[in-house]
């Protein structure tokens, strides 16, 4: 619970929590069209005028359903003095940022799978496009803040990770979750530093 909902009324933020539920018990149900203001608050099992008092609508709802989300990633990707000052890069294994990234992921994997698979809502897959930009370009620029290191221009390059790492997120996702949320840390970390081969195909040895 944060700071902001501690100051609120345990009952305000009991009912607003009946609310958001319903309303991805529904989506995992019918399409997010479908759904009405009625059927969130049968579903809630509270009146309508009582989820009037706290959304003004449905997008209303949905709308503090994605900003709540993305910023507990946000607040779950950020850079920790720990998280760098004492890991080896060269280990092979997951930074323990990925690893968060991919926790949060699954840990609320109905919202996920609701947002992002089952209704695709452009504004959460809008939303998590710029966490994942701003995360890859402050990672970049501090690994590799010289230009000329890198194999396209700045921008390009962050577009290119920004892309693939939405793409995995909503593969991982529409999959169940086929591999743990280490593995996967571990695989997308490897692959933002190497690429797909362990070794390049044409600096392979002739037979």
């Amino acid at each position: 619970m944060t700071s902001h909902q501690q100051r609120i009324d345990p009952r305000v933020v009991r009912t607003q929590r009946l609310l958001k539920n319903a309303l991805f018990d529904l989506l995992e149900e019918r399409g997010y069209e479908q759904v009405t203001v009625q059927d969130i608050a049968d579903r809630a099992t509270v009146k309508r005028a009582t989820f009037y008092l706290h959304y003004n609508d449905k997008q209303d709802l949905i709308h503090q359903c994605i900003t709540d989300l993305l910023n507990e990633l946000r607040e779950s990707i950020k850079n920790k003095n720990d998280d760098t000052l004492h890991f080896d890069f060269h280990s092979g294994k997951a930074h323990p940022i990925f690893i968060r990234m991919f926790e949060h992921v699954s840990e609320n994997f109905c919202q996920y799978q609701a947002l992002l698979v089952n209704n695709r809502i452009p504004a959460f897959t809008s939303g998590l496009l710029d966490v994942l930009h701003n995360f890859i370009s402050e990672g970049i620029n501090m690994t590799e803040p010289d230009d000329s290191n890198l194999s396209a221009r700045r921008d390009v390059v962050i577009k290119y990770v920004e892309s693939a790492y939405l793409e995995l997120i909503i593969w991982w996702v529409e999959n169940q979750m086929p591999y743990p949320e280490k593995d996967m840390a571990e695989m997308l970390m490897n692959l933002s530093i190497m690429g797909p081969y362990r070794v390049r195909p044409y600096e392979k040895p002739k037979p």
